[in-house]
């Protein structure tokens, strides 16, 4: 029986990170919705992802956390890359946060072809144009005017500069260091960086039942799942594409709207939509560049 390439596993990696990324705007709503903050949303996934990764690996006999400077590095980033996102939603509408947080893939793959030397061949180059138009149509931000917010573009351009030092940095740590290791460093690392930025739990002594059953939720899906299987992804076929194959998030949340809530999807959003899909095939398409060296 032939091995799946790493092109292929990389790339189902990615999907199922993608797929897991994309229930976090509804499950976020319904966060904020029922009294959550940001900052104790964030705190409240971190201590849960903890509380889950720590005794699992202590049972499988895997290192708990891992101390070396880049990957502590990639959680203080991991922690402000999600405050960052989540406060530009506070200040604009969630398709511009998505088209401006969706042109990392382009700054990955700009800043990787410098840092590790990886050739940008021209079905990539094609891809990115097409995954970066395709978000672009999915999210309706060309269907009329849009209100924009200095504060709000700031936030969500940092947080796109931030979540590209996390990618490029994943890519360095995957190749000594377990991806399940490296993702309870990052909730740990985060929630001492929350800690010490905001100094205040009490918020735990006031939780509701309902904000602790769609924070677990978003734990197993937002955390655990979508960052073990984006490190996992990009294990296997580096940032660069990995981050590419991830703009098939914002598609994916458009359709579990569509599919759970009823919402109509325009025809430019189902043409935003193929292009992504098409995107997707140039990204894997290189079998024999796939794979990080």
């Amino acid at each position: 029986m032939n091995k799946l390439p790493d092109s292929i596993i990389g790339a189902i990696y990615i999907l199922i990170s993608a797929f897991a990324y994309a229930t976090q705007t509804t499950l976020g709503k319904l966060a904020f919705s029922a009294g959550l903050t940001p900052e104790s949303l964030l705190m409240l996934r971190y201590i849960f992802t903890a509380a889950i990764l720590t005794p699992y690996l202590a049972y499988k006999k895997s290192a708990v956390i891992d101390n070396s400077p880049l990957v502590l590095l990639q959680a203080f980033i991991f922690a402000v890359e999600g405050l960052l996102f989540f406060y530009s939603l506070q200040h604009l509408s969630a398709s511009v946060t998505v088209v401006v947080f969706f042109s990392h893939p382009v700054l990955v793959a700009i800043t990787g072809s410098i840092m590790f030397k990886e050739k940008l061949h021209w079905h990539f180059i094609m891809g990115l144009i097409l995954a970066i138009s395709g978000v672009a149509l999915v999210s309706g931000i060309l269907g009329g005017v849009v209100e924009l917010s200095a504060i709000g573009l700031a936030l969500i351009i940092t947080a796109a500069v931030f979540y590209t030092a996390y990618s490029l940095i994943s890519q360095k740590n995957v190749r000594t260091v377990s991806p399940l290791t490296i993702t309870n460093t990052l909730a740990l690392g985060s929630m001492i960086v929350l800690l010490a930025i905001f100094h205040n739990l009490s918020f735990l002594g006031r939780l509701t039942l309902e904000q602790i059953m769609i924070t677990l939720a978003m734990t197993i899906l937002n955390t655990i799942i979508a960052v073990f299987f984006f490190l996992k992804g990009v294990q296997k076929i580096g940032a660069s594409r990995a981050t590419l194959l991830g703009t098939l998030e914002p598609v994916l949340a458009m359709l579990l709207a569509f599919s759970l809530l009823g919402e109509s999807l325009s025809r430019i959003q189902m043409i935003g939509a193929i292009l992504v899909f098409i995107s997707i095939f140039l990204a894997v398409y290189p079998s024999s560049s796939s794979g990080i060296n």
